[in-house]
């Protein structure tokens, strides 16, 4: 009998790295999971807010050093 406990526990996402969106995980989310895990503040707005919402690029950052 071995004491392995591979398999026994799911594979957590990492998360998004360097300030970037796991973009697969968030498109493979519902509508209902997107409502759920949503911060209590956001859970009101009205039905048109981002209606007139812009995209903003940010400014290119320079290479790290180091």
């Amino acid at each position: 009998m071995s004491n392995s406990r591979r398999g026994l526990t799911a594979r957590q996402p990492l998360g998004p790295r360097r300030g970037r969106a796991d973009l697969k995980h968030l498109q493979a989310m519902t509508e209902a999971e997107i409502r759920r895990t949503s911060p209590p503040e956001l859970a009101n707005l009205p039905r048109g807010f981002w209606k007139n919402g812009k995209l903003v690029k940010s400014a290119a950052r320079p290479p790290r050093k180091g």
